[in-house]
């Protein structure tokens, strides 16, 4: 997301960062690719494991370990 399209709603932040992950699945690349660097994928990265659903979707791409996932939220400690 860019300019005018920049939302501050964490709906649409997690939305861009999972399409933004999705457009990098197996090497591919986005709009915001230069020379093999998109800061736009880091912060897709970082945006997602904030967030459960996020990291689930991490573990799916197998971006992040099962196991880095320590939060277990709504279990007892």
């Amino acid at each position: 997301m860019t300019g005018a399209e920049e939302s501050d709603r964490p709906v649409d932040r997690f939305d861009a960062a999972r399409r933004t992950v999705l457009a990098h699945k197996e090497g591919g690349a986005c709009f915001q690719c230069h020379d093999g660097v998109c800061r736009q994928n880091e912060w897709a990265l970082e945006e997602l494991s904030r967030h459960p659903g996020g990291r689930r979707l991490l573990v799916q791409l197998q971006l992040l370990d099962p196991v880095d996932d320590t939060i277990q939220e709504g279990r007892p400690r």
